[in-house]
């Protein structure tokens, strides 16, 4: 179970009801995230499509999106391939208003950042599994579920490939 300390206090406290991460980023995690994000290495979605497939998704899976201007940077989503190749259905009912990268930002930075996310689509009062590449400090699942969650969503999960 993640630690979700950080977020005591904030106005994302309670966002999230819990978070799964199926790998530990270490060394061949990195290796295996440059490959696929950076050198858009697509294919690579197949290698953990079991593993993803495997896991019990009991609601309304919602990728945490990436910006247009990254998209057509990377030329795919990383989040939405993996979600594809697996063959999990999902809603893409969230966009990035702001291009800015949270890799590039400390924990505090992330932490104290407005909100990254926009509501594009009608949240029903139920479960949400809210699915990312990797989970470092938490600021993206935290601040999406916010959003499903002020919009009327009943419960808000977040799965992840790694735990950073």
């Amino acid at each position: 179970m993640l630690d979700f300390s950080d977020f005591i206090g904030t106005t994302y406290e309670g966002a999230v009801d819990q978070v799964t991460s199926i790998f530990t980023y270490n060394e061949a995690m990195k290796d295996y995230l440059h490959q696929y994000k950076f050198l858009q290495d697509v294919a690579l979605a197949n290698v953990f499509a079991g593993e993803i497939k495997a896991l019990p998704m009991h609601g309304i899976v919602v990728p945490i999106p990436m910006h247009p201007e990254k998209l057509k940077e990377r030329t795919f989503s990383q989040v939405e391939e993996l979600l594809n190749h697996a063959d999990i259905p999902f809603q893409n009912l969230l966009i990035k208003s702001t291009p800015s990268e949270q890799g590039k930002k400390s924990k505090k930075e992330r932490l104290g950042a407005e909100n990254l996310f926009e509501l594009i689509h009608d949240v029903e009062a139920t479960h949400y599994i809210l699915f990312d590449d990797i989970y470092t400090t938490g600021a993206t699942v935290h601040q999406a579920a916010k959003i499903l969650k002020d919009a009327g969503a009943k419960s808000v999960e977040a799965i992840t490939l790694i735990k950073g």
